[in-house]
C-alpha cells in the first residue's frame, strides 16, 4: 500500500480498507512513509517516490495499491526508476491523480496498470459487490475474455455508435491534460481513450477536451469512452446554471464532432460502483449495443 499523492485525512477509513484487503485475503504491507505528511501530500517528493520503487524491487510484493489520490503524484515522475519497473513488472492500482504515474509507466514500460479503487477512498469508504467483483475478475483472470457491465456508477448511453477495439488509454481527464507536451505523455493511436473526472464544470471540461483536439490526441483514438464526471455540472446560484449546459452537454458534442463509436456514463473512476480499467490493456468496444469486452491483463 502506497501513497503516491495526497496525505491520509481518516485514518479510521485506512484501517477500513485495510481489513477489506485482509478479507479478501491478501497480506496488506504499508509502504515505509504511506501515512507521512508534508504540506497537501503524504510525505515528501523523495520519500513517495522511494516507496514506489521499493515496492516493485521487492521480491515479496505482488502487487501495488494506493491508498487515494488528490494531488502531488506527478512531482514523482522524475525521481520514479523506471528502468526497475521494466524489470519487476507488477500490478498497479489506483486512479484519479495516480493517473499521471499509470501514464508514465506506460510510456516508459509498456507495463499495463489498472484504473481501479484505492484503500482508503473506496474500501474504506464506499464498498460495493460490483467494485469488488470487477477488481478480482481483471485482476485474476488469464486465460479468457470478460465483458464488463456498463451500469455501474451511471446510466450508460450511446453517443456514436459502431465498434472499435484497441488498447485503452486514459484516467483523470485533467491529469491527462497536466502531461501533455511532457516525455510521459499520452499516446492515444489507434487506442481506446476513456476519460472521466470530478469537480471540473462544464467549461472546464470542454477547455480540457479542446486541448487534447489541438494536440492531435482525439482525432487519433479509435473510440472513447466517458464516465459519469461527478459533481461537475453547474450547481444551483452559479451564474451559468440558468444556461441549462450540462457536461454531457459538451461530451455530446465532441462526440458529435469525432464521429468515432462513443459511449458515455460509464461506471469507472470517481462513483461508486466503478469497473476496474486495464491502462495499456487490450479491449473491444461495441458502441452500439454498449459493450466492453476486456482481454486478460496479467499474468
Amino acid at each position: 500500500m502506497v501513497a503516491p499523492a495526497s496525505t491520509m485525512i481518516d485514518s479510521k477509513q485506512y484501517q477500513k480498507g485495510r481489513k477489506v484487503l485482509e478479507a479478501l485475503g491478501f497480506n496488506p504491507v504499508e509502504a515505509r512513509h504511506a501515512q507521512d505528511r508534508w504540506m497537501l501530500f503524504a510525505g515528501e517528493d523523495e520519500a513517495r517516490a522511494d516507496d514506489i520503487n521499493r515496492a516493485f524491487a521487492d521480491k515479496s510484493i505482488d502487487a501495488i495499491i494506493c491508498l487515494r489520490g488528490g494531488a502531488g503524484t506527478a512531482r514523482l515522475l522524475p525521481l520514479i526508476d523506471f528502468a526497475l519497473i521494466k524489470r519487476n513488472p507488477k500490478i498497479l492500482i489506483g486512479y484519479s491523480d495516480i493517473t499521471a504515474l499509470q501514464l508514465a509507466i506506460l510510456a516508459k514500460t509498456g507495463l499495463v496498470t489498472f484504473y481501479g479503487p484505492m484503500v482508503t477512498t473506496d474500501m474504506g469508504h464506499n464498498w460495493t459487490r460490483v467494485s469488488q467483483k470487477s477488481l478480482l475478475d481483471t485482476l485474476t483472470r488469464v486465460d479468457v475474455d470478460a465483458e464488463e457491465g456498463l451500469e455501474p456508477g451511471g446510466k450508460t448511453i450511446t453517443l456514436c455508435p459502431g465498434e472499435a477495439s484497441g488498447r485503452l488509454v486514459g484516467g483523470c481527464l485533467s491529469i491527462v491534460v497536466s502531461m501533455l507536451g511532457t516525455e510521459w505523455d499520452i499516446d492515444t493511436r489507434n487506442k481506446l481513450l476513456f476519460l472521466e473526472d470530478i469537480d471540473e464544470r462544464p467549461h472546464r471540461v470542454d477547455r480540457y477536451l479542446t486541448q487534447l483536439y489541438l494536440a492531435g490526441k482525439l482525432e487519433a483514438a479509435r473510440g472513447f469512452l466517458f464516465g459519469s464526471f461527478s459533481r461537475c455540472d453547474y450547481p444551483p446560484g452559479d451564474e451559468h446554471h440558468s444556461l441549462g449546459v450540462r457536461t454531457l452537454d459538451i461530451v455530446k458534442e465532441w462526440a458529435r464532432r469525432l464521429g468515432k463509436p462513443c459511449l458515455a456514463g460509464v461506471g469507472f473512476g470517481h462513483v461508486a460502483e466503478k469497473i476496474t480499467i486495464p491502462i495499456g490493456g487490450q479491449a473491444f468496444m461495441d458502441a452500439t449495443g454498449q459493450r466492453l469486452i476486456l482481454s486478460p491483463s496479467v499474468r
